[in-house]
């Protein structure tokens, strides 16, 4: 029977694991869970893990160091039960036949989820005709789609951009794509069409939504120059990373009252008091809720597991050659 050992304090693992997914590891495997709620320093990580197969971590826990990889040599898979597993990949890990495996498709879940709402909120011009109201009896919009009517752009086939494909298949919604590293092969399977110019795309969008990681190549991605070529009226959502814009120019587009925008993200986060995303109109500005714990990350983790222990691979194992264009 495959060893567990899981870092995540208590009241963390109690958000991602059910009682249903706990009981489901237990039936194939032997746990032990950190019946703390404190986080594990590096020694008492070495404590838990010694003689365990599998660790499982999640955020702020202890990351798979050469101490804890030289002491706990059973380790053959670390289960992230997070997102980004990047700041793994120091030195330590070299020369290490450890698996490394990731739940960001899990997290995927829950962003899409919000995505979702947020386009058919957007779409239907839901939030100026309630702040109307609320001085005097709005107009229905005139400018409101639905989901079958709309044109919806993805930027990004991430995990995040491939889940809101999926979201959005049930409403017939035509969709475009811009991602350099999707092949028209990959487009056809999804069932959107891949649009080579990010400019081409956002102008032929009725909503835009931005699922790109946080790299060197996406650092500004959107700029004036696509801001400026959105329809009127149209919706921007960003729950990627706020530097994935250049936030002033899409600022400078909301106080011309042309755009709507959903910004779970900001640059920097939180953003500074005197933001104008925090007072603009047009502007729902969250603080970063699209994504965090949730039981989808649970479930996955534990289906990782399983299929490793039947000799099987988990969901995402992530390995150096995938850092430059991940999140």
């Amino acid at each position: 029977m495959v060893k567990v050992g899981v870092l995540i304090p208590a009241n963390a693992s109690g958000e991602l694991f059910s009682p249903e997914s706990r009981a489901r590891l237990e039936s194939f495997a032997s746990v032990v869970w950190n019946d703390t709620d404190k986080q594990l320093d590096e020694e008492k990580a070495c404590e838990l893990l010694h003689d365990c197969d599998v660790a499982v971590g999640s955020w702020r826990t202890a990351i798979p160091t050469r101490r804890i990889l030289d002491r706990c040599g059973n380790l053959k898979l670390w289960e992230h039960a997070a997102g980004s597993v990047k700041h793994f990949f120091t030195h330590d890990l070299r020369g290490r036949s450890l698996l490394v495996a990731s739940c960001a498709p899990a997290i995927a879940k829950t962003v899409a989820e919000m995505v979702l709402g947020e386009l058919i909120i957007g779409l239907r011009r839901i939030v100026p005709n309630a702040l109307q109201n609320r001085t005097e009896q709005g107009k229905k919009p005139a400018n409101k789609l639905y989901l079958a009517k709309a044109t919806v752009g993805i930027i990004g086939a991430s995990s995040v951009g491939r889940q809101v494909v999926e979201l959005l298949r049930p409403f017939q919604t035509r969709v475009l794509l811009y991602d350099p590293y999707l092949t028209a092969d990959g487009a056809a399977k999804l069932g959107v069409t891949n649009v080579d110019s990010l400019t081409e795309l956002c102008a032929a969008c009725d909503a835009i939504t931005l699922h790109t990681p946080k790299t060197s190549e996406t650092y500004h991605l959107l700029k004036e120059e696509q801001f400026r070529a959105m329809k009127d009226d149209a919706v921007f959502i960003n729950t990627s990373r706020g530097d994935c814009i250049d936030e002033q120019a899409l600022i400078r587009e909301l106080q011309r009252g042309r755009l709507f925008a959903f910004l779970d993200v900001s640059d920097p986060e939180p953003a500074l008091p005197d933001n104008p995303i925090r007072t603009l109109p047009n502007v729902i500005y969250t603080s970063h809720l699209a994504g965090g714990a949730s039981t989808h990350i649970g479930d996955q983790a534990v289906d990782d597991i399983a299929a490793f222990a039947s000799g099987g691979r988990p969901l995402m194992v992530v390995d150096r050659s995938m850092l430059a264009t991940m999140a």
